[in-house]
């Protein structure tokens, strides 16, 4: 029940991912940014998927190639859903066993995609929305964006599934599944960059405008600071770690 946005601001050349789910931690399992691309691991997530395309990716490979190298070393590719894109290229991935309406809209520097939406109508406000709002700054427009996906309709209310046990297909509230809390993320990758290109709100029942709300604040702390400080902090943001081989 996820709604990401990866993106390349056209101004920049800054990657970011940013989006919602229903359940915590958003910013630990979906996004991974470098300076070289941006990738969103959704739906049964596999978070090791995301990392290799990193590396992949690292070794100047391009993102479409990475993303497919990966899916298809994937014993449960049809149930992952992954958007990716670089500088030129561009990576999707919806696997059929991911939950209705799924899906994605691709456009110029940017993917969309989702899984548990209410219908595509969720996907285009998002994309309407980055599209028409070119000049704003690029971590509220991908916030703003994700923001009018959700005021489209957002994710479904009820999930219908099938129960081995009870030998039938069941349909039950998202809430009472999952739980009231949501999390939401975003996660840039800039050659500039800032302390709140890194942000997260894990657990919360209106995670997306907690998100809005905490990219001010820290941009209103951050500016303070560097004030105080006469530009002495340098920020260095730790994007994407290594696949484990342990």
């Amino acid at each position: 029940m996820t709604l990401s946005i990866v993106a390349r601001d056209h101004k920049t050349g800054d990657f970011g991912v940013c989006g919602f789910t229903d359940i915590a931690g958003y910013g630990s399992l979906v996004p991974h940014v470098s300076l070289k691309g941006a990738v969103a691991t959704q739906a049964y997530v596999n978070v090791d998927n995301g990392l290799k395309i990193m590396e992949l990716i690292d070794s100047n490979i391009n993102i479409n190639k990475a993303g497919n190298i990966v899916i298809n070393n994937d014993k449960n590719k049809h149930m992952r859903q992954m958007a990716a894109i670089d500088k030129n290229n561009y990576f999707e991935w919806t696997g059929e066993n991911t939950l209705n309406w799924k899906g994605y809209i691709k456009d110029n520097n940017f993917i969309v995609s989702g899984n548990c939406m209410e219908s595509i109508k969720v996907l285009e406000s998002s994309a309407n929305y980055y599209n028409k709002n070119l000049n704003e700054d690029f971590p509220l427009r991908l916030i703003k964006s994700i923001q009018a996906g959700e005021n489209a309709g957002g994710h479904i209310k009820n999930v219908e599934y099938y129960d081995s046990n009870l030998n039938k297909k069941i349909s039950k509230k998202t809430t009472d599944i999952f739980g009231k809390y949501m999390s939401a993320g975003l996660t840039i990758a800039s050659i500039k960059p800032e302390i709140w290109h890194n942000l997260r709100v894990d657990a919360d029942e209106n995670a997306l405008n907690e998100l809005e709300k905490t990219y001010y604040k820290t941009v209103e702390s951050a500016n303070n600071l560097n004030k105080f400080y006469n530009g002495a902090i340098e920020v260095r943001p730790f994007f994407w770690r290594k696949v484990s081989k342990n």
